[in-house]
């Protein structure tokens, strides 16, 4: 029988009107939207439901727009008896997987969030930068191209084979992003507003450690596997240590499926999440693995009935 893999979506799988039939249907989405709005000190609420995505994509709403997105969907999943037996997150995904995993509540989650989301942007307006996805390029060859620049440029997800992602410093954005084009089959510009991931974030890294540091965390009691490194976290030091890491290091998400693999063989992955960007990470990392989208109500049902 399969064991069930929760995997969430970072930034950049937004979209307006994610979750919003959670909202509709169930009394859990409410209760959460009531709550986070008492967290964060505002509701996000119609901006997440209705609009504009130009709002939307600002780092300050995105990033705790997606993850009670997440946790909503998490908990429709297990108030229908669907419950994970391992977990992980991309970026941003991986406070939600934490919360999967009982090593945070989603209440302490959400509040690293808002912090998260508060240094990231600070620290993306001190050292401004962007991000670029190159497909169809050896790591090797980007490598030698970024080496070549004068400033930071950097491989920041090594998302699936042949698709990487770059952070680069914003004086040389545009050159790295000419130079990479050249020689991928294609580069595009990410529609993030900093370098994340790259050694532009340092300082966030260290102010971002301090938070967690002082936040309740907890032994996961499910395997949680992470970024910067790939593999399972066993206790509650290794999730501080790794939360804090993630901001400055790349993401290593083919070692993290890879040995989530290792682990379960059979494993069914449900993409928690607003969009299917996982899901095609995944197939690009091994075409014979199982993979389903979990974004609507909907979804939940037709995984009941089989």
């Amino acid at each position: 029988m399969s064991e069930k893999c929760f995997i969430f979506p970072g930034q950049g799988s937004q979209k307006a009107g994610m979750g919003k039939e959670f909202y509709e249907t169930g009394d859990t989405s409410r209760r959460i939207w009531e709550e986070a709005g008492e967290i964060l000190g505002t509701d996000l609420k119609n901006t997440v439901f209705e609009g504009p995505e130009e709002k939307l994509r600002q780092t300050a709403v995105t990033q705790p727009a997606v993850y009670i997105t997440e946790i909503i969907i998490l908990n429709a999943l297990i108030e229908a008896g669907i419950t994970p037996a391992a977990c992980a997150g991309h970026s941003l995904g991986e406070y939600a997987a934490a919360a999967a995993s009982g090593a945070v509540n989603w209440q302490t989650g959400l509040k690293l969030v808002k912090e998260r989301a508060r240094i990231f942007e600070k620290e993306s307006s001190l050292k401004p930068g962007g991000m670029i996805a190159a497909i169809g390029a050896e790591e090797q060859e980007l490598s030698g191209i970024l080496d070549s620049f004068d400033g930071v440029a950097e491989i920041v997800n090594y998302n699936c084979p042949g698709q990487l992602v770059l952070s680069a410093e914003k004086k040389i954005f545009q050159d790295v992003l000419k130079a990479v084009g050249e020689k991928a089959k294609m580069a595009v510009e990410l529609e993030v507003s900093g370098a994340f991931h790259s050694s532009l974030m340092n300082d966030a890294a260290l102010e971002m450690k301090e938070i967690i540091m002082a936040a309740e965390i907890s032994d996961p009691q499910i395997p949680f596997y992470v970024n910067y490194s790939g593999v399972r976290m066993e206790d509650a030091g290794q999730v501080r240590e790794a939360l804090a890491r993630q901001v400055n290091s790349p993401v290593k998400w083919i070692d993290t499926i890879e040995n989530i693999k290792k682990d379960f063989p059979e494993a069914l992955f449900f993409e928690a999440g607003p969009g299917n960007v996982l899901k095609g990470l995944l197939r690009r990392i091994d075409r014979g693995l199982q993979v389903k989208n979990i974004s609507r109500p909907q979804d939940i049902e037709r995984e009941i009935q089989q």
